[in-house]
């Protein structure tokens, strides 16, 4: 199985994705700016958890998202979007078409340059791209400990760390900022063993496998909560760059 074949296989646990996944904080409201009119695409949409908060922010927005599991919660949840089935190497909507560009937690899954040539193509000069991630901080100790859990040693399908996009140099995209914001996610034992259900190095494990991270993940969150409550401390991290004047 190829690594983007990977990023295919959520659509199995979509149901859970989207109830357990953590939403954009609201400090993110600061980060994208005023969106209100804005014609925003999210790429890589997943079931809408950041397509829900674009919408809160009066932006217009269009979806793409390979995954028809996925999609379809995204429509159930957010009815009426405009919402369609594509690849980020290959957009499915016009040239210069959106003031916004946005990808959570998917630009690691896309090929490049391609995707990169394809944004690019899809916003309006001046147009903003935000690459983003929202998840565990990782200079936590007690996280970290969690995280490795979930990660297959010896897979070649594992998942490049980083937390920017490489843009590259072809002069499509300018002033590239990484930016994070730092927020705290209140959790029970029990939501954090479902979030780790939805993860990708989850997702591939066999039963016995999942079932042998889930005993020792609790196990571990358990030394940190006494009361099967705990505050996790999160980094939503990225990339935020401008689309540069075309030459007309």
């Amino acid at each position: 199985m190829t690594y983007d074949e990977r990023g295919l296989k959520f659509g199995s646990v979509a149901e859970q994705y989207d109830a357990y996944r953590p939403s954009p904080p609201p400090a993110a409201a600061t980060l994208m700016g005023d969106l209100r009119d804005k014609d925003v695409l999210e790429v890589g949409a997943g079931t809408g958890l950041w397509t829900r908060f674009l919408l809160e922010l009066g932006a217009r927005v269009s979806v793409v998202e390979p995954d028809d599991e996925m999609r379809a919660v995204l429509e159930r949840r957010s009815p009426g979007i405009a919402s369609l089935a594509g690849r980020a190497e290959d957009l499915p909507v016009p040239d210069e078409a959106f003031d916004v560009v946005l990808s959570s937690s998917a630009w690691h899954w896309f090929e490049q340059p391609a995707a990169t040539m394809e944004m690019a193509r899809v916003l309006r000069d001046r147009g903003k791209l935000f690459v983003l991630w929202n998840g565990f901080s990782r200079d936590v100790p007690w996280l970290a400990r969690l995280t490795e859990l979930r990660e297959n040693p010896g897979d070649p399908g594992r998942r490049p760390r980083g937390w920017s996009a490489g843009l590259g140099d072809g002069g499509l995209f300018l002033d590239p900022q990484d930016v994070q914001v730092h927020w705290t996610w209140h959790r029970t034992t029990e939501e954090m063993l479902a979030v780790f259900g939805t993860y990708s190095g989850s997702i591939m494990k066999t039963e016995a496998q999942r079932r042998a991270m889930n005993l020792e993940l609790r196990r571990r969150i358990e030394e940190v909560t006494q009361t099967g409550e705990v505050e996790v401390p999160m980094t939503l991290r990225g990339t935020i760059a401008t689309r540069a004047a075309r030459l007309h």
